[in-house]
């Protein structure tokens, strides 16, 4: 008798936690505070009077304790130089931008990766040992690992993974994808002659320039020098029209 009513609670539990299992968030990263519930640092802290600032807010993850505030500040502001559609763009579609201490699968959503091997580096390097990663509705970004020699080869490390996720929805909109291939095909052995994975993957291409465009003055005349036709289409984001970009995410 014990037993049988023993075996009725386990199934009601069971049809409970399945019921429940809906309305609970799973998809949102489990470490983090969002950027405006950071206390007690003044650099964190004069990032409100960014142009932006009510958008980062929204969209940007931050370590509860941080160890390298300044790092910090300065990828939010680099983040800011994007243009308020895309970042708009990107709210609508739930983005989160997590900027991290530690290793990118210490996140739990990310910690499948731990020994897969991403695409375009050496066989031994695993997931655990990259910087950042891109093209999801989770970007994730290492603080401190911004610039070159970092553990990556990009002109910018947070620029570049929101740029994967930035060309994975305008490829939503036909006729971002005939505009993007385009560009790629005519400039990418312009830009990267040597680079077989740049000129391999159009995405790679698209998520570099992205970085090269916003990463400073410098940066943004290089790119309309050597390839004009996909500084036109960047230039084109500071009007974007997301009505033709679906819900992706």
């Amino acid at each position: 008798m014990m037993k049988k009513i023993g075996k009725q609670i386990k199934v009601i539990v069971i049809i409970l936690f399945f019921s429940f299992l809906p309305y609970v968030e799973i998809t949102k990263p489990f470490h983090g505070i969002m950027l405006n519930q950071a206390k007690g640092y003044e650099d964190i802290l004069q990032l409100q009077t960014l142009t932006n600032a009510d958008l980062l807010y929204r969209i940007i993850v931050i370590p509860e304790r941080i160890n390298d505030p300044k790092s910090l500040s300065n990828m939010v502001e680099r983040i800011n130089r994007i243009d308020r559609p895309i970042l708009e763009m990107l709210e609508e579609q739930g983005i989160i931008v997590r900027l991290f201490e530690g290793k990118l699968t210490d996140e739990p959503l990310l910690y499948y990766l731990k020994w897969d091997n991403p695409r375009g580096w050496e066989t031994k390097v695993t997931w655990e040992e990259v910087p950042g990663s891109g093209g999801s509705w989770l970007i994730s970004a290492k603080i401190g690992a911004s610039m070159p020699g970092s553990g990556h080869g990009s002109i910018n490390l947070e620029l570049h993974e929101i740029g994967h996720t930035v060309y994975r929805l305008l490829m939503t909109d036909p006729s971002y994808i005939v505009d993007i291939q385009h560009v790629w095909n005519q400039e990418v052995n312009i830009m990267f002659p040597e680079n077989e994975y740049f000129q391999t993957y159009a995405t790679e291409y698209f998520s570099e320039m992205f970085a090269y465009y916003y990463m400073n003055e410098q940066s943004r005349d290089l790119v309309k020098e050597k390839t004009p036709l996909t500084y036109e289409l960047f230039n084109r984001f500071k009007t974007l029209n997301t009505n033709n970009i679906n819900r992706y995410f």
